[in-house]
C-alpha cells in the first residue's frame, strides 16, 4: 500500500528556492512551514498542501524576483552561451544545418496546411450561437434493388422532405422552437438593364431567428411580412444598386417586383448553408395547397431549432408519430408496391445536427466532406514530422565525429555531461525554432496553391494565427527535444581520455538509422504507387470515349421556364444561328449530360420494381451529340406521333427489360395506368456514358413528350477555329430571340470534368504530400549516406591505394542503399495495392492495377534515393587516399 505523505509539497518548496534570493528564502520558508503546520491541524493534510502550493505562487511576482540579480544574471550567462556556441555550431556546419532546416522546415509547413485543412473541415458550421440545437431533416426511404445498384444498404437517404413537414412539426411537436424550409432554386432578376441569372433560397422568416448570419438592415421582427420580399448579401446589392442604399429598392423577377427588406452578411466559407438572395418560401410557385397537403411530394430542405430542455429522443418518437398520422396509407401502399419485408420501415423521417451535415456523405447536399480524407492527411502529416525527426538523427549523428574533441576539450575543463547534454539540445531547439519560422513562411507561400488544390478558402486571420502559432511552437519545441535527445545522449557519452589520446574510433553506428530510413522509404513508396496510381485513373476517366463527342459543344440555357415554352426558344435560336459558318448544328434538351441523372422514372414489370432515367431531347439531339443508333430510327421533327408516342432507349434498358426483338416493344414508364400499353419503341442506341464513370451504364430512354419535360437547354456543335468571335455571334442570337434574358454558356466537356473536381483535389494532395515525403526521406538517405561515407572512410584508401576505380567505389557505397529502397518497396507493394483497390473501387469504370504501375513506381523511388546518396559517394570516391588512411 503507497505510503501517503503528510509532510510540506517539496516541488513547491524547490521552486521557492529557485527564484527566491538565498538572503530572503530561510525567513519566508520558515513562515510558510509554520503556516503548513496550522493548515494541517486546521484543515488537514490535503487542505494544507494546497495552500502551500497557493502561497508559493503568490510569491512569484517581480518584487521578489528581482532581488535575486545574480542567480539570474548566472542563468543568463549560460544561456548566452548556449545561444553562442549554438550559433557558431549551426554556421560552422551550413551544409547539415540547411539540409536540417530543410527537412524540419518542410515538414512544418506540411503540418500547418493539414491543421487547417483539418481545423477548417471541423469548423463547419459552428458559429452558429444555436448550432447545437438545430437539426436538419432527412428522409429514410426502403429502396431495396431498386435504382442503380448504388446503395451498400436497402435504405437510401435524401434531404429533400414534405413541403407540410416544417410547419406541422412547429404546430404539433412541443420541442420544436423555430422550423424553416432551405430550397434552392434559379430566377432571372433586372433592375434596368442589369439582368442576370442568379441562385436564390426560399427559407421562412424563423431562418433569421435560428441562424447567426448577421442582418446588417433591415427589421428581423418585421421580415418577410410580405411574399414579395427579398433579401441580399452586400455583393449582391452591390451588383444590383451599386453605392447606393438598397434597402426600398426592387427588383423584378419576370412580372413580379421585390421589394429589398433586409442586407445580409454573406455566409463564410465554412457555412453549409451557402446564399446569395433569400426570398419568403410563400412566394415560390411550388408552395400551393396541393403541396401542403400531399406529404409523399417531397423536394424541401427542412431545419428545425430545438428548446434548450428538449430530448432528441422524444423527437423522434414525435417524428414517428406524424409519419403514421399523415402518411399511414401511403407507407402500407408503399409496403406493398415495394414488397417491403415485415421489420422494416418504407419510409421514416430521421435528423441530424446541424454541426454534422458537412461530414454526412451518404446525403445528398452542397459541399459535403468523407471525414476520412481529414484522418488520412492527418496521419500523413505525423508520419511526415516522424521522418523529419528520424532525418535529424541521421544527420546529427553523420557529424557527430567532428565534434568528438570539442566533447573532450569540455569535459577536461570540467563540463558535465548534463550540462553537455542541455548544450546539444539547445541546438536542436535553436534549430528548430528555426526551421518553425521558415516553416511558417512557406506554409504561408503554398497556402494559396494549396487552397487550390482542395478547393478551399483557407486564409491566416487573427481568429487562427495565435492558435496556430502555439501549436506550432509547441510542436517544434517537441520535435527538437524529441529529434536533439539521442544526438545529445550519444555526443555527451564520449569519454575524454579516448578522444585525447586519438584512441576513439571514428566510426558510428548506423544500425538504429537503417530501420528508420526503410521506414521513411516504406511511406515514400506507398505515396509515389498511390499518385501513380490515382494519375493514371483520372487520365482514363479524362480520355475514356464516353460514347458521344462532348468536345466542341456549347451549353446555354434558354433561361425560359415551364409555361414560356422553351421549345420556341430553341427552335427560333436555331434559325438565328443557321447562317454562322462555324455553328455546327443546335439541339434542345432538358439536362445536358455532365452527371445529371435527369428524371428517374419507377415502374413495375411483372411484379418486379425497375427504374430508369429519362431525358426529354428534340429530333436534333442525337446526331448533334454523335450517338450511335445500333437498331431501328432516329425521331423525326416532321411525324407528329414522335413527339408523345415514342421512344428511344439504349441498349442497358433492353437488357433490363429482357427484350429480344425491342422495336415491337413498349414501356409504360409512368405507372400511372398499369393497364396502359405505354411508348413505343422506335430505335436503340449503343450504351453511353450520360453518368459519371463511378457508375455503371443504367437503363436510359429519350423521349420528345414536350409535358413531361422542359428544354431547358441548348448543345451548340460549333467548329474550333475563332472560338470567340463564335461565342459573341450566339450571344447576338440570343440577345435577339430574348433581349430580357442573360446569355450564359458552358462548355460540355468542361462539365464532365467537373464531377471528377473532388477525385481531383484529393490527388493533388496526394502528389503534394508524395513530393514533401520524398524530399525529406532523400534527406534521410542523405545522413545515412553521410554515416556510411565516414565509417569506410579508411577502406576506401586502401581500395584506392589498390587501383580501384570511382565507379567502383560509388557502387560499393550504394549498393545498400538500393537494397535499402527495394526492401521498402516490396513493403509498401501490399499496403498501396490495397489502398488503391478500395479507391478505385468507388468507379465503375476503371483501370487494371498492372505491374507496369509499379515498375514506375520503383523507378522513381530508385532515382530519388541514388540522387539523395550520390553526393557522400562521389566525394569519398575522389578523396586524396592519403588523407583517407590517416582519418582514424
Amino acid at each position: 500500500m503507497k505510503e501517503v505523505n503528510h509532510g510540506p509539497p517539496r516541488w513547491a518548496l524547490r521552486f521557492l528556492a529557485w527564484f527566491c534570493p538565498l538572503w530572503l528564502y530561510e525567513g519566508i520558508e520558515g513562515d510558510l512551514l509554520e503556516q503548513f503546520e496550522e493548515d494541517v491541524r486546521i484543515a488537514g493534510i490535503y487542505k494544507a498542501r494546497q495552500r502551500l502550493y497557493w502561497n508559493v505562487l503568490r510569491l512569484f511576482r517581480p518584487s521578489i524576483i528581482l532581488r535575486n540579480r545574480f542567480s539570474f544574471s548566472l542563468q543568463s550567462i549560460m544561456i548566452r552561451n548556449y545561444v553562442t556556441v549554438a550559433s557558431r555550431n549551426i554556421v560552422k556546419r551550413k551544409l547539415y544545418s540547411f539540409i536540417n532546416a530543410t527537412g524540419l522546415s518542410i515538414g512544418i509547413a506540411f503540418c500547418i496546411l493539414i491543421y487547417l485543412f483539418i481545423e477548417d473541415e471541423r469548423s463547419f458550421d459552428t458559429f452558429h450561437a444555436n448550432g447545437n440545437a438545430i437539426y436538419r431533416m432527412h428522409s429514410i426511404m426502403y429502396a431495396g434493388n431498386q435504382g442503380n445498384g448504388k446503395e451498400q444498404s436497402p435504405y437510401r437517404k435524401m434531404s429533400q422532405m414534405s413541403l407540410a413537414l416544417a410547419p406541422t412539426m412547429k404546430a404539433e411537436i412541443p420541442e420544436v422552437q423555430y422550423a424553416t424550409h432551405f430550397c434552392k432554386s434559379d430566377a432571372i432578376l433586372r433592375r434596368d438593364e442589369k439582368v442576370f441569372k442568379e441562385p436564390i433560397v426560399y427559407i421562412d422568416a424563423d431562418f433569421f431567428r435560428m441562424f447567426s448570419f448577421r442582418l446588417l438592415e433591415g427589421n428581423v421582427e418585421k421580415m418577410f411580412s410580405s411574399k414579395d420580399e427579398i433579401v441580399l448579401t452586400p455583393a449582391m446589392a452591390e451588383k444590383y444598386f451599386g453605392a447606393s442604399p438598397a434597402l426600398g429598392q426592387v427588383l423584378m423577377m419576370g412580372n413580379r417586383s421585390l421589394t429589398v427588406t433586409g442586407i445580409i452578411e454573406a455566409p463564410p466559407a465554412n457555412s453549409s448553408l451557402q446564399f446569395q438572395a433569400l426570398l419568403p418560401i410563400e412566394g415560390w410557385g411550388a408552395y400551393h395547397q396541393y403541396n401542403l397537403d400531399t406529404w409523399m411530394n417531397m423536394g424541401f430542405a427542412t431545419f428545425v431549432q430545438l428548446y434548450p430542455s428538449a430530448s432528441a429522443a422524444h423527437l423522434q418518437a414525435s417524428l414517428d408519430r406524424l409519419t403514421q398520422k399523415y402518411m399511414k396509407a401511403d407507407l402500407d401502399q408503399w409496403r406493398e408496391r415495394d414488397k417491403v419485408p415485415e421489420g422494416e420501415m418504407p419510409y421514416r423521417i430521421g435528423f441530424a445536427k446541424l454541426t454534422g451535415i458537412h461530414s454526412m456523405k451518404d446525403v445528398s447536399w452542397d459541399n459535403v466532406s468523407d471525414p476520412q480524407y481529414a484522418w488520412i492527411l492527418g496521419g500523413i502529416a505525423i508520419l511526415i514530422m516522424l521522418i523529419a525527426c528520424i532525418n535529424y538523427i541521421s544527420l546529427a549523428l553523420t557529424s557527430s565525429a567532428k565534434r568528438r574533441m570539442e566533447v573532450g576539450v569540455r569535459k577536461v575543463m570540467g563540463a558535465y555531461r548534463k550540462q553537455l547534454i542541455y548544450q546539444f539540445a539547445f541546438e536542436s531547439v535553436m534549430l528548430a525554432l528555426l526551421s518553425l519560422l521558415i516553416g511558417f513562411v512557406l506554409a504561408a507561400l503554398f497556402l494559396p496553391a494549396f487552397n487550390q488544390f482542395t478547393g478551399k478558402a483557407i486564409a491566416l486571420n487573427t481568429t487562427n494565427i495565435f492558435s496556430l502559432a502555439g501549436i506550432s511552437l509547441a510542436i517544434a519545441l517537441v520535435v527538437g527535444l524529441l529529434a536533439g535527445c539521442y544526438p545529445a545522449l550519444y555526443l555527451s557519452g564520449f569519454r575524454p581520455v579516448q578522444v585525447l589520446r586519438g584512441t576513439f574510433t571514428a566510426k558510428l553506428s548506423a544500425g538504429f538509422s537503417k530501420p528508420l530510413i526503410i521506414l521513411q522509404f516504406v511511406l515514400s513508396s506507398f505515396l509515389i504507387i498511390s499518385s501513380v496510381i490515382m494519375y493514371r485513373q483520372m487520365q482514363y476517366i479524362t480520355t475514356k470515349d464516353l460514347g458521344y463527342d462532348q468536345h466542341q459543344l456549347v451549353v446555354i440555357p434558354t433561361q425560359a421556364g415551364w409555361g414560356e415554352r422553351p421549345e420556341r426558344v430553341v427552335e427560333q435560336f436555331r434559325q438565328q444561328v443557321e447562317h454562322i459558318p462555324s455553328v455546327v448544328s443546335v439541339a434542345g434538351t432538358d439536362y445536358p449530360f455532365a452527371g445529371d441523372d435527369g428524371m428517374i422514372y419507377g415502374y413495375q414489370v411483372n411484379g418486379e420494381n425497375k427504374a430508369t432515367h429519362g431525358y426529354t431531347i428534340d429530333a436534333n439531339y442525337i446526331k448533334t451529340l454523335g450517338i450511335d443508333i445500333v437498331m431501328g430510327r432516329d425521331f423525326d421533327a416532321g411525324t407528329s406521333s414522335d413527339s408523345v408516342q415514342t421512344i428511344i432507349v439504349n441498349e442497358a434498358l433492353v437488357k433490363d427489360m429482357k427484350w429480344t426483338d425491342p422495336l415491337h416493344e413498349h414501356l409504360n414508364y409512368h405507372a400511372r395506368n398499369p393497364e396502359a400499353i405505354g411508348s413505343r419503341v422506335i430505335g436503340v442506341v449503343k450504351d453511353f456514358h450520360f453518368l459519371s464513370l463511378q457508375e455503371s451504364i443504367s437503363p436510359m430512354f429519350f423521349t420528345m413528350d414536350l409535358n413531361d419535360g422542359s428544354l431547358s437547354n441548348m448543345l451548340v456543335r460549333i467548329k474550333g477555329e475563332d472560338l470567340p468571335a463564335t461565342l459573341e455571334q450566339l450571344k447576338r442570337a440570343f440577345t435577339a430571340i430574348a433581349p430580357d434574358k442573360p446569355f450564359e454558356y458552358s462548355f460540355l466537356d468542361e462539365n464532365v470534368a467537373r464531377q471528377y473536381a473532388s477525385f481531383e483535389h484529393w490527388m493533388n494532395i496526394m502528389a503534394l504530400a508524395t513530393g514533401f515525403a520524398i524530399l525529406i526521406s532523400c534527406l534521410g538517405l542523405f545522413g545515412l549516406s553521410g554515416i556510411n561515407a565516414v565509417n569506410r572512410t579508411r577502406e576506401i584508401g586502401i581500395r584506392k591505394v589498390m587501383g580501384a576505380e570511382v565507379s567502383t567505389i560509388y557502387m560499393l557505397l550504394n549498393r545498400q542503399f538500393v537494397m535499402l529502397s527495394v526492401i521498402a518497396f516490396v513493403m509498401a507493394i501490399p499496403l498501396s495495392w490495397y489502398s488503391m483497390q478500395q479507391w478505385l473501387n468507388r468507379f465503375q469504370f476503371k483501370i487494371d492495377i498492372s505491374w507496369y504501375l509499379f515498375a514506375g513506381g520503383m523507378a522513381l523511388a530508385l532515382a530519388a534515393a541514388l540522387v539523395a546518396v550520390s553526393y557522400h559517394s562521389i566525394k569519398a570516391a575522389f578523396a586524396n587516399p592519403a588523407e583517407s588512411l590517416k582519418y582514424e
